[in-house]
């Protein structure tokens, strides 16, 4: 599955835990959305974490990094600087 696929699934787990939870913010939010995925995608995006994850620990948490970067760029204003 390439980084492609991952952004697609995680941006559909997005708007349903968004839907779900719209008082979380930021690492809740990703939380929320690791707590929903199957082992299989926790380790797909644990691999592609450790490319970039400074301390690599286990695959919740390598999957947890991935997808709060993802809610951060989600959640920014493209504009704002």
């Amino acid at each position: 599955m390439s980084v492609e696929d991952h952004d697609d699934e995680l941006a559909t787990q997005y708007v349903l835990a968004r839907r779900l939870r719209p008082d979380l913010e930021g690492a809740e939010l990703a939380q929320l959305i690791v707590s929903r995925l199957n082992e299989d995608q926790l380790l797909s995006l644990a691999g592609d974490a450790l490319a970039w994850a400074p301390h690599p620990t286990d695959r919740r948490e390598l999957a947890l990094e991935y997808v709060q970067n993802f809610v951060l760029a989600m959640e920014s204003d493209p504009d704002a600087k």
